[in-house]
């Protein structure tokens, strides 16, 4: 279920909020597993059956982590098997719902049409990618002793659960959600409903306003005639692309911090004006930061640890890439669009530590490493969102043929993007300013921007479309 459907903003959201500081007033062990109802339920309303892996993960996870926390003197070769165990199983789930079609047919492994179709209809759980992550760091950390006490069953399963993130994050590590006793940090009698409140306009306004509108004049981009684009066609495409996942992205973060605030447990930010970054390293610590985090904490760490890292560590940097890329989808161009990210840091990389490289002084330069910055990134998202790989191939292409000035698009698409373009960069140093600062916590402000903004959400909410990255 969307959040930004009519139900969910009618119906559910607001069941939920009078309901669960109710029950949690009269026995938080209840509201627990009332909650966790609910979770279940909003996750599979539309979908029953994508309950399933989703239970399979996180039991299999639940008693793996049980015997690494209750067994810590255990040989350390089974507790290796027991952690290999749940990566095996999480990638398996994984591999099974998201790459089995490009697998298959990679490799040739069906023959006759109806196995094909078999492959190629299989529906894609919302959210896996982010649920076993999910469980995942919590079998790593029991396995890294880094858990005291293993949580109640229906305690973890509604860890694994918990409805404002479920589906497209942000990324719960256990110490997010339990104390250090393994108790629900939700049993606090905390409650943010003001902050909740506001973040969800904002959520409504990006999503609504900025996102599913501009998608509208990227979809008819990216499905015209390719062949017929140049160079601006290419740029324009790349930041439209670029600016719509900005919006569709920050804002299911925004709504997901926003309700669970509402609910009473504070969720970390997902989002710091990533455009506004002066290097790839920079972007990537503010962009989608729980996973960025997740990876570097819980894959690079462990890569620069087994492989060698000569040349800036070249290689495990770029397989950590790799498999990001391919984290996000099935074909082989979020390969390549992982790669290239991971080059971009490479390169950042070298020019930091040559503390006398003439690139690097001239990057020094504020705005000139952030302008090499934000077109090197926008770049990159040509892979991302393309349709084939000879598109792919030919509007990376175009982004260089400078001779080729021709406008292939409608006339307001140009317009729209560079205007959006504007906003985005100017909010951003907006936001870093001193006065800016001083004024944004103020009450008053904060009720009129998230009304007006909840206003014009409420303008265009019936033309809502799904979160980007609920494919994922």
């Amino acid at each position: 279920m969307f959040f930004h459907s009519l139900s969910s903003l009618f119906i559910f959201l607001p069941f939920i909020f009078i309901t669960y500081p109710l029950i949690k007033i009269i026995n938080k062990r209840i509201s627990n597993y009332y909650l966790l109802f609910f979770s279940l339920t909003f996750y599979s309303f539309d979908v029953p059956w994508f309950i399933l892996p989703l239970l399979t993960s996180a039991i299999s996870d639940f008693f793996i982590s049980k015997r690494l926390i209750n067994r810590k003197s255990e040989l350390e070769s089974n507790r290796i098997i027991l952690l290999s165990t749940s990566i095996f199983l999480n990638i398996s789930l994984l591999v099974i719902f998201k790459y089995s079609f490009v697998i298959s047919s990679t490799f040739g492994f069906y023959s006759i049409e109806s196995v094909e179709n078999f492959f190629r209809n299989i529906a894609l759980p919302a959210g896996i990618s982010f649920y076993t992550f999910q469980t995942l760091s919590f079998t790593i950390d029991s396995f890294n002793k880094r858990i005291r006490k293993m949580p109640e069953f229906l305690n973890y399963l509604l860890y694994v659960s918990y409805f404002p993130q479920l589906v497209a994050g942000p990324i719960l590590r256990p110490t997010d959600f339990f104390n250090e006793n393994s108790e629900i940090k939700l049993n606090k009698k905390n409650n943010y409903f003001n902050n909740g409140v506001i973040r969800i306009c904002y959520g409504l306004f990006l999503k609504l306003c900025l996102a599913d509108e501009l998608s509208i004049f990227n979809d008819i981009a990216f499905e015209s005639n390719f062949n017929e684009l140049g160079f601006i066609d290419a740029w324009t495409m790349a930041f439209g692309f670029g600016l719509q996942i900005y919006f569709d992205f920050s804002a299911y973060s925004h709504m997901a911090i926003g309700v669970s605030e509402i609910m009473g447990l504070k969720i970390k930010e997902n989002f710091n004006f990533p455009y506004l970054s002066t290097s790839s390293t920079e972007f990537w610590r503010r962009w989608h930061i729980s996973l960025s985090s997740w990876i570097s904490d819980y894959l690079y760490t462990f890569f620069n640890r087994k492989m060698p890292i000569y040349f800036f560590g070249f290689i495990p940097l770029c397989l950590t890439w790799i498999i990001m890329g391919l984290w996000h989808g099935s074909s082989l161009r979020f390969g390549i669009w992982g790669l290239m990210n991971g080059i971009l840091v490479l390169i950042h990389r070298i020019f930091k530590n040559y503390k006398y490289n003439f690139l690097k002084f001239i990057i020094e330069f504020r705005f000139v490493a952030w302008f090499i910055t934000t077109t090197s990134l926008m770049s990159t998202w040509i892979y991302f969102r393309s349709t084939s790989w000879q598109q792919a191939n030919y509007l990376f292409l175009s982004l260089f043929k400078i001779n080729k000035l021709d406008f292939g698009l409608k006339e307001n698409y140009y317009l729209i993007v560079f205007l959006l373009s504007i906003v985005t960069f100017t909010a951003g140093l907006i936001n870093e300013t001193n006065f800016f600062k001083s004024i944004k916590n103020n009450s008053f402000i904060k009720i009129i921007s998230s009304a007006i903004a909840l206003g014009f959400a409420i303008i265009f909410i019936n033309t809502q479309k799904s979160f980007i990255y609920f494919q994922f």
